[in-house]
């Protein structure tokens, strides 16, 4: 398995604003360093819109959907976006979330289904959907 990490950070090392939580995702401003990638028509594609920004920014894009075959994320992560995701969760592939707190996995729409990660041993493998060959992207924003 290849783990490899994609995010959008800031210069001085934050990926979300102030003030994070599940009624303000990415905390105050946040959504400023992601923005780059909400025109993006691979992006667009993957939520289900239409057009958008072809070019390098947008290859980028493409290439690290098709290249991830599952998620890792942190609980605060699942937390923000829990409430605030549609039913077709923007991911497409398994998620596993590393949490403390035990939950049964959760499935959604579109291919996306939660597997939440309580030991320090690797259980991605054996994760329903995710093979060994498969490549993780981690999103380890806020988590």
């Amino acid at each position: 398995m290849t783990v490899f990490v994609d995010l959008s950070i800031s210069l001085d090392g934050y990926i979300g604003g102030p003030d994070g939580g599940p009624a303000n995702p990415l905390g105050d401003g946040g959504t400023r360093l992601h923005e780059w990638v909400f025109g993006q028509e691979a992006w667009r594609a993957s939520q289900g819109l239409s057009g958008g920004e072809t070019g390098q920014d947008n290859d980028v894009v493409k290439e690290i959907r098709a290249r991830a075959g599952a998620n890792v994320m942190g609980r605060r992560m699942f937390d923000e976006g829990e409430p605030n995701w549609p039913a077709d969760a923007p991911f497409h592939a398994p998620v596993f979330v590393l949490t403390h707190a035990p939950r049964e996995p959760w499935p959604r729409l579109g291919g996306t289904t939660f597997h939440f990660v309580t030991s320090r041993r690797s259980r991605w493998a054996k994760a329903p959907g995710c093979s060994t060959a498969s490549t993780t992207c981690g999103w380890c924003r806020t988590g």
